[in-house]
């Protein structure tokens, strides 16, 4: 027993030190290449793998917190945020105030949205205006609204004779229609012929906005009261939608039962992120079968041509007494390191690629992911590794003894 595992451990470590003497010396580019194809193809079913989990986990698509829109039954999550002139919800900082006493509600906000004029200097400008109950991690048309005094101070339960700030936050759209900075003030101007004065704001803070796609849009934020005092609405508490941001998404049944005739959208499917188990599956399975036959190729392209390369090795192996298992141990195990370490390689490189799909989706969707990293996908993608081996061990086996009976022959 002890003389076989001797055996063994000698053809193994005759293995590696034949990829090693081919990687110094012999052959370092072919081995490189080995490597190379083995982490492409682990890393594309590893970043397969990844957006599959996103499809199939709901809380993916929001990362630790569950977002939710309250919008009229006739909009829809393809309106978001920028309803503007439909129906409205009536009564929202009463209801805003109910939800932000719960524990599970991180903020609520009523969200409304106005077309008004904007004036700077000599400039006007048209500028989707956004008016909300502030709170430092809200965003609404993809400006932050941590520059504004948290709140809705001017709103004083409905009297609107609260303290007023006056704040405003713009996009650099905006900023660069009116040619204004933070610091300098601008007007909000009323609707026409209702012979109101224009309100004087003062610019909080100049934002690129957030990855909405708002960044070049011509839009601004500012406190609701504030917002419909300067329009002349102040006879009506309502908003276009209610924004929340809840820890747990067991809140969304009472969301639900907030208002009649409304719909509550998550985030995830205002983003068209989500997707059935069924689909999740194909998207991985399909990625493993692209990864083992890309794999498969390159390994048993650049490991052949080395097997026939040297020839005169196995046929050597074989006069000193290597049995055919010992020396197709040999083969296996330079198979193995070199597919180990592209394996090693790309799972890197798919959790590279994890990060780079889910910034680049981020650009234009707040806060989504849509691609999951975790310690089972990379030991999935060291399973298709051990695959790549199982599929080329055949053929690099037949391809051994094969040049061992040729360079037999030839002695």
């Amino acid at each position: 027993m002890g003389e076989r595992f001797a055996r063994l451990r000698g053809s193994a470590e005759l293995g590696a030190a034949v990829v090693i003497q081919r990687l110094r010396h012999t052959a370092p580019r072919r081995i490189l290449y080995s490597v190379l194809g083995v982490a492409l193809a682990i890393g594309l079913f590893v970043l397969v793998a990844g957006i599959g989990i996103g499809l199939a986990t709901g809380d993916a698509a929001v990362g630790s917190n569950a977002d939710y829109w309250i919008v009229p039954e006739s909009e829809s999550s393809a309106t978001l945020p920028v309803s503007v002139g439909g129906p409205q919800l009536g009564g929202v900082h009463e209801v805003v105030a109910r939800l932000s006493e719960r524990d599970d509600v991180r903020y609520a906000s009523p969200v409304a949205v106005t077309l008004a004029e904007l004036t700077h200097a000599n400039t006007t400008e048209y500028v989707l205006v956004f008016g909300v109950v502030a709170h430092p991690d809200l965003r609404a048309g993809g400006l932050s609204a941590e520059p504004l005094t948290p709140g809705d101070p001017h709103y004083a339960n409905g009297t609107y004779g609260g303290p007023k700030t006056n704040e405003m936050v713009v996009s650099t759209g905006t900023a660069d229609l009116l040619g204004t900075t933070a610091g300098e003030t601008v007007l909000l101007g009323s609707p026409s012929g209702t012979g109101r004065e224009p309100t004087r704001m003062t610019v909080a803070n100049v934002s690129a906005g957030s990855a909405s796609g708002f960044d070049s849009v011509p839009v601004a934020l500012v406190h609701l009261s504030e917002l419909k005092a300067a329009t002349g609405d102040t006879a009506r508490d309502t908003a276009d939608q209610l924004v929340v941001a809840a820890e747990s998404p067991a809140v969304q049944d009472d969301l639900e039962t907030l208002y009649d005739r409304t719909e509550v959208v998550t985030r995830s499917s205002a983003s068209g992120v989500g997707a059935d188990a069924d689909l999740a599956l194909a998207v991985g399975g399909a990625g493993f079968v692209v990864s083992l036959v890309v794999g498969s190729l390159f390994v048993a392209t650049t490991i052949g041509l080395e097997v026939r390369r040297d020839r005169r090795l196995w046929a050597t192996l074989s006069a000193l007494g290597f049995s055919a298992p010992s020396r197709a141990l040999v083969v296996l195990v330079q198979t193995g390191l070199v597919t180990l370490a592209g394996g090693l390689t790309g799972i890197g490189l798919g959790r590279i690629g994890i990060a780079a799909a889910n910034a680049g989706v981020g650009r234009y969707v707040d806060e989504t992911t849509v691609a999951v990293f975790s310690p089972e996908v990379a030991l999935a993608g060291l399973v298709v590794s051990a695959g790549i081996v199982v599929v080329t061990g055949p053929y690099v086996l037949w391809l051994t003894s094969r040049g061992t009976a040729k360079a037999g022959l030839s002695a």
